[in-house]
């Protein structure tokens, strides 16, 4: 009977371990769905950033391939689209030559300048570029440098999944780059997403763009 009540005792305990870390029953989509706030908090802030003075413009988001159609890309977008006042925005990818595509690596370590210049020729039509991927190694090749700053899409960063970009505070300062989300060294990873995105993003990110580069520098270091 001490057996049957000690199995019974660690069970209970158990189970109520799990609910109290959110991995027990439906628990863990709310866990989930907060991380899933904070991350579209990005969006939000960007579509923001540019509605002051580039609303209804056609934006591209360049994101994964795997990531085309999952729940994160979508909210991320839904995020843009609600802060920026406008849903003129694609969801596209870098297609890689050959059977690369099938290599399990990110897509930054193997695409090349001239892969992205493919994808910027294919959506000539947009005016604001979003990219969550990262920028190819030998970025300094992209033809996107020397194209007319007057006519070329505004290109933002969402993060730095390539690592550091060398010259990146001095190619938003000059307008190269419109801006980046970046990590706050501050960030707070223990808490509940507000339900105001602007609230959450401040929690655990900072954009930087030409107006507040030079006191942000340091985060762009790393």
């Amino acid at each position: 009977a001490y057996q049957v009540v000690f199995i019974i005792v660690v069970v209970i305990g158990a189970i109520m371990l799990l609910k109290e870390m959110e991995i027990f029953g439906n628990s863990n989509s709310s866990l989930l769905s907060n991380e899933l706030k904070f991350y579209s908090s990005q969006g939000y802030k960007v579509g923001k950033f540019f509605s002051q003075n580039n609303a209804g413009k056609k934006v591209l988001f360049v994101v994964e391939p795997e990531l085309v159609n999952s729940e994160n890309i979508k909210g991320l977008v839904e995020a843009f689209s609600e802060g920026y006042g406008s849903n003129n925005v694609v969801i596209d990818t870098i297609v890689l030559p050959g059977n690369q595509a099938e290599a399990p690596m990110p897509l930054y370590m193997m695409m090349k300048a001239k892969d992205f210049d493919a994808l910027l020729e294919k959506h000539g039509d947009v005016q604001i570029v979003v990219n969550t991927i990262g920028l190819p190694n030998d970025l300094q090749k992209m033809k996107y440098w020397k194209a007319d700053k007057a006519t070329r899409p505004a290109l933002f960063l969402l993060g730095m999944p390539s690592g550091r970009i060398d010259g990146l505070a001095e190619a938003i300062a000059k307008g190269d780059i419109a801006g980046i989300v970046t990590s706050n060294p501050k960030a707070k990873y223990d808490v509940k997403a507000p339900s105001d995105p602007e609230e959450a993003f401040d929690i655990r990110y900072i954009l930087v763009n030409k107006d507040n580069v030079e006191a942000n520098k340091a985060n762009l270091l790393n």
